[in-house]
């Protein structure tokens, strides 16, 4: 069983490279060093900087906490790349001819690309999906909508679409209501970890995985960066520290099963 990791350079996915080496030797590790982004919209309104600092304090402790305890990747062959279309990339895939590929922490991967890499390629979302899909970040988001039941991960089949791949399983973190934004960041990233991990394992240990289309699961909704603006900073932030409490699932949210 031959897999390679396709992780952006966040201290979050050395993290992960880690925890999935532990249970399934990974090959080799390709890291995806993207082109720094323009700052992010923080500063809209008053409202947001003074509510919106918690949010962002929570993110930056989270960065520093995987920093120090995976400080280096796991001891395989690594390669460094600017992108996950990268042609070398492409080429080390097709003379490697992996059994899985794992994605996160990438830019979005094209048509191209992943009919190029020619095999099964893996997806972390850190949402369920298809309820919250996108980005900058769905746990703020779910927080945004105060849908406290729709924190959670979901492994998918990757497609060329934003988080909108067939659906291997998805999980609540299990969660008090009564976390810290740390505390809550936390939690949503090392369940995720541990869902990506006992999936891989899964794939390893020769289980046939489910591929639920998510058209099946609900209509679904995407979100963007952009409009990450200063009213939804201000409701995420509302939210929790007013709002955020123990919480009972909606029966009518569907989940995938990894097991």
């Amino acid at each position: 069983m031959k897999v390679i990791a396709v992780f952006g350079e966040e201290s979050l996915q050395r993290a992960l490279a880690a925890r999935i080496h532990e249970r399934v030797s990974l090959a080799h590790v390709a890291r995806i060093q993207l082109a720094p982004k323009g700052k992010r919209r923080w500063l809209q309104s008053l409202a947001s900087v003074t509510l919106g600092r918690g949010l962002r304090h929570a993110w930056g402790a989270l960065q520093r906490h995987y920093d120090r305890r995976f400080p280096d990747w796991p001891p395989v062959e690594t390669s460094l790349h600017p992108s996950a279309n990268n042609i070398a990339l492409l080429r080390l895939i097709e003379r490697e001819k992996p059994n899985l590929v794992l994605v996160s922490g990438t830019d979005l991967l094209n048509r191209s690309t992943l009919e190029r890499f020619g095999t099964k390629v893996m997806n972390l979302h850190t949402g369920i999906s298809p309820y919250i899909k996108g980005g900058p970040n769905c746990t703020n988001w779910a927080l945004t909508l105060g849908e406290f039941d729709l924190i959670g991960n979901t492994i998918m089949w990757i497609d060329p679409g934003i988080d909108s791949g067939a659906i291997i399983a998805t999980e609540r973190t299990p969660l008090t209501g009564r976390e810290s934004l740390l505390e809550l960041h936390l939690k949503v990233i090392e369940h995720a970890h541990d869902l990506y991990s006992r999936a891989v394992q899964a794939f390893a240990a020769g289980k046939d995985l489910p591929a639920v289309p998510q058209s099946s699961v609900a209509e679904g909704r995407l979100f963007l960066s952009r409009e990450w603006n200063g009213q939804a900073i201000v409701r995420a932030a509302f939210n929790h520290r007013f709002r955020y409490r123990p919480f009972k699932s909606r029966p009518e949210i569907r989940l995938v099963p990894l097991d």
